[in-house]
């Protein structure tokens, strides 16, 4: 096996370190390659720190109560303290990982806001910037350089918020391709928004009643589609209103308001200004 680690505390702890004097810090880093003899770890009682494993290559197996699992590489597998630790990495598969310890007092904050607790096994892909930040910390923690430690929590602090932001782009394209339909209607929306748009038309579009599709419209959105049209057209209007030499009758009419006066008491609820005064801030 070739073991690299570095550790903040210059010696191993099996259950961990528990550090809330700082908001955020490394305990341990390191990477294993395993070559001859399978790997296990069994620590019942789990650690009283949090760690983040990621297989780079090979196979590893996870038991999670009574289930097992295996992951291939790409996976990250996250621990919080007290969780149990029973996993294996198999030597005929030449498994490859990075694992990492750590603690602080805003830890739990930081996993929240990243979306990062949870499920315990994230499909992250093979990541080269995740292994270069494992490198670097692993690299700081060896050679002890002045402020060290602030450079390993900065390295650290990017590795979870680019971990965050892949689950959460993962997350946004599943969620996309739910809601095909509506992706589409609001393409429709953009470019037709000065038409009369009729909601049962819009709706038979993506075969759904008037009623479902406003409803998974709103959900999808947080508007609903009048609202979203009307908001289109505001904008649109604002930006005519301040670039351009056009009356305001004329931009009604461009954004979709055959009536002016409808038009103005539309925008003046909308943006809290007349759209002659709103014109008047840009002459």
């Amino acid at each position: 096996m070739i073991s690299i680690s570095g550790n903040a505390m210059r010696e191993w702890h099996e259950f961990g370190v528990a550090n809330t004097d700082c908001f955020l810090t490394v305990n341990c880093c390191g990477y294993q390659k395993l070559m001859t003899k399978n790997l296990e770890r069994n620590r019942d009682q789990g650690r009283v720190d949090y760690q983040l494993i990621y297989i780079v290559r090979g196979k590893a197996v996870f038991r999670f109560g009574e289930e097992e699992i295996e992951v291939g590489g790409g996976h990250m597998v996250f621990y919080a303290p007290g969780e149990p630790q029973n996993y294996c990495y198999y030597a005929e598969e030449t498994t490859e990982v990075y694992w990492i310890h750590f603690s602080g007092h805003a830890v739990h904050d930081y996993l929240e806001q990243f979306g990062l607790l949870g499920e315990p096994i994230h499909d992250i892909g093979m990541m080269d910037e995740i292994v270069a930040l494992y490198n670097k910390i692993i690299y700081e923690l060896n050679t002890n350089k002045p402020l060290s430690g602030h450079v390993t929590t900065a390295y650290l602090l990017e590795l979870l918020a680019l971990l965050g932001r892949k689950l959460q782009h993962a997350e946004e394209h599943h969620k996309g391709r739910q809601h095909a339909d509506i992706t589409m209607i609001i393409g429709v929306m953009h470019e037709r928004y000065s038409e009369q748009l009729v909601i049962a038309d819009l709706a038979r579009q993506i075969s759904l009643s008037p009623f479902r599709f406003i409803h998974k419209f709103k959900a999808v959105t947080g508007s609903t589609p009048l609202k979203y049209v009307t908001d289109i057209r505001m904008n649109e209007a604002k930006k005519l209103l301040s670039e351009s030499s056009l009356h305001v009758r004329e931009v009604a009419s461009i954004v979709g308001y055959d009536n002016p006066l409808y038009f103005s008491r539309i925008f003046r609820s909308t943006v809290g200004l007349p759209p002659s005064e709103y014109k008047k801030q840009f002459q």
